[in-house]
């Protein structure tokens, strides 16, 4: 049966650009969240500065960067491609899928108006994240236990 995953190099690409990526999130959520621009100065303030005036441009590099990486991390390869780890993708899949919906239907009854759209917002990378999670714990679980019976 064919796969639609991508090679296996595409896996270091994703774990290469996904630190710049984080801190780019990271940046734009504090600059969002915070007033922080206003209480800096020098290079960090003329870097704020920088975001903030070209944050639609930062804000679409963090957000299909993020998923990039996140796909590129979890839908490549592995070395050795079998059924077990076909399984895993998919347990993780799955486990993403429902915590997903249960943040959806949770969120869905306590928030309204514009906090829901910016909890929508986030809920973007859920699954995504969820899925990343699940999988890489799932892959370091089977490969302890396969280096514990060597």
């Amino acid at each position: 049966m064919k796969t639609l995953l991508f090679p296996h190099r595409f896996k270091r690409v994703g774990w290469v650009i996904f630190p710049f990526i984080l801190i780019i999130d990271i940046v734009i959520m504090i600059l969002i969240h915070t007033e922080v621009l206003q209480n800096t100065t020098g290079v960090i303030h003329e870097t704020l500065n920088i975001v903030n005036s070209s944050s639609e441009l930062f804000t679409n590099i963090a957000i299909i960067g993020s998923i990039i990486c996140m796909l590129f991390i979890t839908c490549s390869r592995e070395e050795v491609e079998d059924e077990m780890i076909s399984n895993i993708r998919l347990q993780a899949l799955l486990v993403a899928l429902y915590v997903n919906s249960a943040i959806l239907i949770v969120t869905s009854l306590i928030f309204y108006s514009l906090d829901f759209l910016n909890i929508m917002m986030y809920n973007i990378f859920t699954t995504p994240l969820i899925f990343m999670v699940v999988y890489l714990w799932k892959m370091w679980i089977l490969k302890r236990g396969a280096s514990d019976e060597q």
